[in-house]
């Protein structure tokens, strides 16, 4: 082979070209090596750290778009954006005027003598339902009064 025919071919050629003894594992000692051949590279510690924030941004602007999204969609929300706390809870309260108003619509429904799908129809376990009770609000309740965070106070108001 000439120098020309070297240069041309490059140096993985000649690599590609020395034949490897077939120690009765050849095929499988071969596959292992040209898998960690083609394997990546490593990152360095800088290079996680900027995936890692592009990752965090990409998740922080999805979750941004996603509130101003839920924004334009639930009454006298718009504006308030910014404020996750604001948004969920009117998000809240919107939902469960809406269920309060599917409930309502039902109940007229029937009374009427309108057939309601099943599918449609709120179950008694769903919000606002006679069954329905908050998760945990028991619990919630009883450690508040253990606390006496003044909820006895509250809860004399409350009967008056």
């Amino acid at each position: 082979m000439s120098n020309r025919d070297a240069t041309v071919s490059g140096p993985s050629s000649r690599a590609s070209s020395v034949e490897e003894p077939d120690n009765g594992a050849g095929k499988a000692a071969s596959s292992s090596k040209k898998s960690s051949k083609t394997s990546k590279p490593r990152l360095t510690a800088s290079q996680k750290n900027f995936n890692h924030k592009d990752a965090e941004n990409k998740r922080r602007t999805a979750i941004r778009e996603r509130f101003t999204e839920l924004s334009q969609m639930v009454p006298g929300a718009m504006g308030q954006e910014k404020s996750e706390q604001v948004m969920l809870n009117k998000t809240t309260e919107y939902l469960k005027e809406m269920l309060e108003e599917q409930r309502r619509l039902e109940a007229i429904a029937v009374q009427q003598g309108i057939p309601i799908d099943d599918a449609g129809q709120l179950k008694d376990d769903d919000l606002g339902g006679p069954k329905w009770k908050p998760r945990n609000m028991k619990h919630y309740e009883a450690s508040k009064l253990r606390r006496g965070d003044g909820s006895e106070q509250n809860a004399e108001d409350e009967d008056d």
